[in-house]
């Protein structure tokens, strides 16, 4: 592993910020930053210098308009919404990636950890469907320094409102460019910070420094009063790979209202390279990986041993069934799936029921009875008639198959609970066969945010099918995260660094 100086803290005293760092080190940090990269050491220490001021600026006008995220117990909680979160998040600093599926949007932020230990982060719930999952964060080091994992997530179907509303919130036509713009515009001569933190002779040498880095300036950009405008100068975009079908739809999106550049990952390479780096960087506490008892209780497992070849049933919208035969780059193969996965249950149960999102519709399905709703195999056969098929008598012959015939008493419940059992009998009797065809049955991950920790029917009616197959079936606590962990991998790749 290749070794980095830790990242200086950013509110040390200006003249003793980056002293301590030399030119590779100040170069990572840059990288790691969004900020170009240079070989001359008095640049790259400007920018970055320039770059703190700007998010201790802006952490002290968000500290001092923005209400407090918990008053203590018994306060009325705080409603923040998806542009507020979004704005946070996106001028952190450290690594971000995310996966945007059909349904939901997943992110997974690695920030310094002397930065994250600053509590609250983000709020552990905002707008109509986001929230953070702190249970899940974990540290790790990447070349030397520390680093804080965190996921938050929020229907994909919000992205467009909260880019909105970021807009609306910032008064622009288009939003500012994040990471070296966001930061540096709050350096003007309205900010409160501005006169303590940056000297007019700081600006100047950071606008020498990035005209000489080759940033295009505007005339504009010219005082100490004016470095807010460096936000709209042609600074090269930050990046944030991404997985899934929103890489590419919402890219255009990212890049006009925010510069942000969506960096496509393939999102089965995505699944596969999250699940490795849990393996390779995942916390050593038990429960990262477990397996699903008779009476429902998990079961703390370690990794498989040996764990190649093995397979991932990712259920997300719809379901990908990966092989994967080692930790080779590329070395799996899709060998099967289905449309009907999360994005099916979800859909049908809006059509169907009450139901309007994800956590309503498995609340219905714990009450329910799938029996009211499909038709069994004794349904046909009658019970002597099922014996002698060597069948089990309340095995499923129809998903929702005496929906169709008048008289029958079922209610919602009882439809939530048929639709669940619908996609979970999919996936698993078709990941079953492909197991053993593969020689894996005892090596079966599931993941997905169809597996999501509410959805405990689920783990447990696959849990049961694959006992009952003289197989062996894996859970994970991060299981909707993975593509958002593996366009992280790609990110730390692309900078050159190793996990």
């Amino acid at each position: 592993m290749g070794q980095l100086q830790a990242a200086p803290k950013i509110f040390e005293a200006p003249d003793q910020r980056y002293d301590a760092c030399d030119i590779e080190a100040l170069q990572r940090i840059a990288a790691q930053r969004g900020l170009t990269l240079s070989s001359e050491r008095a640049m790259l220490a400007a920018m970055l210098r320039a770059y703190d001021a700007g998010l201790q600026a802006a952490a002290a006008s968000k500290a001092s308009c923005r209400p407090s995220v918990s008053g203590g117990r018994g306060s009325k909680p705080t409603c923040h919404s998806d542009a507020e979160v979004l704005q946070q998040m996106l001028d952190a600093p450290g690594l971000k990636a995310m996966d945007i599926g059909g349904t939901l949007v997943k992110m997974a932020l690695a920030l310094p950890l002397e930065l994250a230990s600053e509590e609250p982060r983000f709020p552990a719930t905002f707008g109509a469907t986001g929230r953070t999952r702190s249970e899940l964060e974990f540290p790790f080091e990447l070349c030397g320094v520390q680093y804080l994992i965190c996921f938050a997530s929020g229907a994909t179907s919000q992205i467009a409102h909260a880019i909105s509303g970021l807009q609306g919130c910032q008064g622009l036509p288009s939003g500012p460019p994040r990471a070296t713009g966001a930061l540096l515009q709050t350096l003007s001569d309205e900010s409160p910070v501005c006169s303590s933190v940056a000297s007019t002779a700081d600006t100047l040498s950071v606008l020498e420094a990035l005209e000489d880095g080759g940033m295009k300036l505007s005339s504009r950009c010219s005082s100490s009063v004016e470095l807010a405008s460096l936000g709209r100068c042609e600074a090269p975009s930050p990046k944030i790979f991404t997985a899934g079908g929103g890489a590419h739809k919402f890219a255009q999106l990212f890049r006009e209202a925010l510069q942000v550049d969506l960096v496509p990952v393939k999102e089965l390479s995505a699944v596969v390279d999250g699940l490795l780096f849990l393996m390779d960087v995942g916390p050593s506490a038990s429960g990262l990986v477990y397996e699903v008892a008779e009476d429902g209780s998990h079961v703390s497992a370690e990794w498989p041993e040996p764990l190649f070849p093995f397979l991932v049933v990712n259920i997300g919208s719809g379901v990908s069934i990966l092989r994967v035969n080692s930790a080779a780059e590329g070395d799996y193969v899709r060998v099967g799936g289905t449309a009907c996965g999360g994005g099916t249950f979800l859909g049908l149960a809006q059509a169907l029921t009450s139901a309007s999102t994800f956590e309503e519709a498995l609340a219905l399905a714990e009450g329910g009875d799938a029996s009211r709703c499909d038709l069994l195999v004794r349904d046909i056969y009658g019970d002597e008639g099922s014996v002698s098929l060597g069948l089990r008598g309340g095995m499923t012959a129809s998903n929702c198959g005496l929906l169709c015939e008048e008289g029958r008493g079922f209610c919602e419940k009882d439809v939530a609970r048929a639709l669940l059992q619908m996609v979970t009998q999919q996936s698993a009797l078709l990941s079953a066969a492909l197991a053993r065809q593969s020689g894996c049955l005892d090596r079966v991950f599931f993941a997905g945010g169809f597996m999501t920790e509410g959805n405990h029917l689920a783990r447990r009616a696959i849990a049961a099918n694959f006992r009952s197959l003289g197989g062996r079936v894996y859970f994970l606590r991060h299981c909707d995260f993975l593509g958002a962990l593996g366009s992280l991998r790609s990110c730390i790749k692309d900078m050159g660094m190793i996990v």
